[in-house]
């Protein structure tokens, strides 16, 4: 197994489509480049803010030999691997072993809402069936279900499981993974905004989505968390303004409008989601000018 001691700043980056809708690699390359220069210790693709619900298996698998060969082995690729079926999460799995990345991010199974036997029977099935390291994705919003702290204590006596991302959001349930899991995996967190807290109470990286628009404000957030509470603060308010911002509509589509108002297009989202409406446009415009991000905009 490859060397997942992962830590820090795993920045998970959005797929650019072009006017013709394909993706465009060169904007991804572009992408992956700017997370590394800006200090990210790994880079997720075809996650969920990278819309894998809308990519066929071909650029899924398209887009993890793409960012491994990119990264050249300077920091570890992640491969968002969820799907609805069982057999082509492991497919998934299997092309992303293949294309040569570091693990894979998984949730739950989608939709059909298992209970906690199940997704034990579940992860322990993927676990068996693939050598790819796993990090658990706990995303209650979006999956329906709770990945609770004494549920991933069992999970992590599974060979694959190496790590959790918990988007709960809710502090307490962070601080329990820790103390239960914290020294056999590792702890991530899915929002920068939860940086601080996270830090304190012993969390080891962050799924981090703002980091490819703002890389150094980022960096400098996750470096200071333990420290200068003055300079913190000054931090904070700039990462909860782009996180308003990213709740200005759909929150995929919204990332890349504020990324595009920027100076950094990516492009707009694939079906199901939209471009967002112009009052939605709006509103980011509104609170990019009121907190000042443009000082984080494209030069």
């Amino acid at each position: 197994m490859t060397d997942t001691n992962w830590g820090g700043i795993f920045a998970v980056l959005v797929t650019p489509f072009g006017a013709d809708g394909f993706i465009n690699e060169s904007r991804y390359k572009a992408l992956i480049e700017d997370a590394i220069a800006n200090g990210a210790q790994g880079v997720v693709t075809a996650g969920s803010t990278g819309e894998f619900y809308a990519l066929s298996k071909a650029e899924r698998a398209r887009l993890y030999k793409l960012t491994v060969d990119h990264v050249a082995g300077r920091v570890p690729v992640l491969a968002g691997v969820a799907d609805l079926r069982v057999e082509d999460v492991l497919e998934a799995c299997k092309t992303a072993l293949a294309a040569g990345c570091a693990g894979g991010m998984i949730l739950p199974p989608i939709y059909a809402m298992p209970s906690a036997r199940e997704i034990v029977a579940f992860f322990e099935y993927i676990s068996r069936s693939t050598s790819l390291p796993l990090m658990l994705y706990n995303s209650p919003r979006r999956a329906g279900i709770d990945i609770t702290p004494a549920l991933v204590e069992q999970l992590s006596a599974l060979p694959a499981v190496v790590a959790i991302k918990d988007s709960s959001g809710v502090i307490t349930q962070v601080t329990e993974l820790v103390q239960r899991v914290g020294n056999r995996i590792r702890v991530f967190i899915g929002y920068e905004t939860m940086i601080v807290p996270a830090r304190a109470v012993g969390a080891h990286g962050v799924v981090a989505m703002a980091h490819q628009i703002a890389g150094p404000l980022i960096r400098d957030y996750w470096d200071k968390a333990l420290g200068n509470e003055k300079t913190l603060d000054d931090l904070g308010r700039d990462v909860f303004a782009f996180y308003r911002c990213f709740q200005s509509g759909s929150y995929y589509a919204a990332i890349k409008e504020t990324m595009s108002q920027l100076g950094g297009d990516a492009g707009g989202p694939r079906l199901p989601l939209l471009p967002l409406a112009d009052e939605q446009k709006a509103a980011i415009a509104k609170i990019i000018a009121q907190a000042g991000l443009t000082r984080w905009a494209r030069a």
